[in-house]
């Protein structure tokens, strides 16, 4: 019984080892890169309204849907390749905490003469000084202390003393805070993936919509599908109007939109309790939904603002009316119904234009006539008891939202700053520790760095001028 526990042992301690390996790391990342190529190449459940069994032949299909390969990033492998990098990094910074932490933290100690003699030529320096012990340690002190520096008394004498300082101890520790990060990353993602959604809604100027499209779902997003829709068709829970769109375009490109902003109502129970215009890159939020201003779309429809006017009464109120193309206009007994029939922007150059005609019963009666808005008087020429005259004529357009929910966001955009600071850390800042011994008027100063000593010649001459000059030394 002995002997298995201690083959248990021995495995479990190079299982372990090689949990922890970077080779097993640089393996995950390779795996992970050539089973994303599925993900990419071939069509997916929840990113279009296509359904992939309908673009594959069924055996296929069948072989794809059985290793997942119409949900990649979600598949049983590619979660697992991801939980294996996860245990990775948790391996490897275990390994290498303890000693990392040590030299982080680690006490300074004294340096012996030999110990200075043995370091690399260029990162020691040695003059002469005549001022006394105490004068030099002042001198000294005063020089190495710095706003991330507190220079160390190690040796302290009637004829000599050993003082130490460092920078950039932190970095040691620097990839720990990497690793950290990156498993932030994973979480916020695991939750993006768990209960947030993506999709869209186009919705008509002035209509309200209580559905939209789901283009990805988690599995805890916890939408309900909506009765009688669409496959991929969920509810929102309550109802999102489009009260209003505007559009502009540039004056030199006719056609290409400079700003469009829509005007967002929610509605539930019958009432309006939010609204908030949106634009692009200016989203709204309501509850666990967010909308975003992606597209917009004509409908080829025009509401018209006007008034009714009678010719014989001329000091009589005139009648509104407000309505769209093809519907009925009401006219109060005071003409025949009227209906636009359709409408025009800048007709002939002379402006907004519209088309109506008399209606009796569901019937058009008589000739349509067009009543210019700049030109109100061509319509008082035509003979009938009444004129028109037009406020407003506005193109209808449907906006495009993308509705979505990601509460992942924020979490893993704290791992990737905590990424990027450690990256930083630890690539652009060394453990750098330096050492200044006197005795009996004689100086060595010696600095010592832990890797990329890549510039620190010139830093550790920069030191020595700088020592030199606070103890009035002289080269040896």
């Amino acid at each position: 019984m002995e002997a298995f526990w201690s083959n248990f042992d021995r495995r479990l301690d190079r299982a372990w080892k090689a949990l922890a390996s970077v080779k097993f790391t640089i393996l995950l990342l390779a795996a992970l890169l050539l089973l994303s190529i599925p993900g990419t190449l071939i069509l997916q459940y929840n990113i279009s309204n296509v359904d992939p069994g309908a673009q594959y032949d069924f055996d296929f299909w069948n072989w794809g849907r059985r290793l997942q390969l119409f949900t990649s990033y979600h598949s049983f492998w590619y979660v697992g390749l991801m939980a294996l990098l996860s245990m990775n990094l948790v391996a490897c910074s275990v390994e290498r905490w303890p000693a990392m932490w040590r030299f982080a933290v680690a006490k300074p100690v004294a340096w012996s003469k030999e110990t200075f003699a043995r370091q690399p030529e260029e990162f020691r320096a040695e003059w002469r000084t005549r001022q006394s012990a105490d004068e030099a340690l002042a001198a000294v002190l005063g020089a190495a202390k710095g706003p991330f520096r507190e220079p160390v008394v190690l040796e302290q004498g009637e004829s000599g003393f050993q003082v130490f300082w460092q920078t950039g101890r932190w970095s040691r520790v620097a990839n720990v805070l990497v690793h950290t990060s990156l498993l932030v990353v994973f979480l916020g993602a695991i939750l993006s993936s768990l209960y947030g959604f993506e999709g869209a809604a186009n919705i008509p100027e002035g209509e309200a919509v209580d559905t939209f499209l789901i283009f990805k779902e988690g599995k805890a997003s916890g939408l309900l599908p909506a009765p009688g829709g669409l496959v991929n068709e969920r509810l929102l829970g309550f109802r999102v109007q489009a009260e209003r769109f505007d559009v502009k375009f540039y004056p030199d490109f006719p056609g290409r939109p400079s700003d469009f902003v829509s005007r967002l109502n929610v509605i539930e129970r019958g009432k309006v309790v939010h609204s908030r215009e949106i634009r692009v890159n200016d989203p709204m939020d309501y509850r666990n939904f967010v909308f975003y201003q992606a597209s917009y779309g004509r409908l080829g429809d025009f509401r018209v603002r006007s008034r009714l006017v009678e010719k014989a009464n001329r000091s009589a109120a005139h009648l509104p009316m407000v309505g769209t193309i093809g519907e009925v206009l009401d006219t109060k007994d005071r003409a025949p119904k009227l209906v636009a029939m359709q409408a025009h922007p800048n007709l002939q150059n002379l402006g907004p234009a519209v088309q109506f005609a008399e209606v009796q019963g569901e019937k058009v009666t008589g000739k349509p006539f067009w009543v210019l808005q700049h030109y109100p008087q061509f319509d008082w020429q035509r003979d009938a008891p009444y004129t028109i005259l037009i406020d407003d004529v506005r193109e209808l357009h449907f906006t495009g939202l993308q509705i979505g929910y990601d509460p992942g966001a924020p979490i893993y955009w704290l791992g990737c700053f905590g990424m990027l600071l450690g990256t930083f850390y630890a690539l652009f800042v060394q453990h750098k520790k330096y050492y200044l011994r006197f005795e009996k008027g004689r100086v060595d100063f010696a600095g010592s760095i832990h890797r990329l000593p890549l510039g620190f010649v010139a830093q550790v001459e920069a030191w020595k001028t700088k020592l030199m000059t606070a103890t009035d030394g002289k080269p040896v």
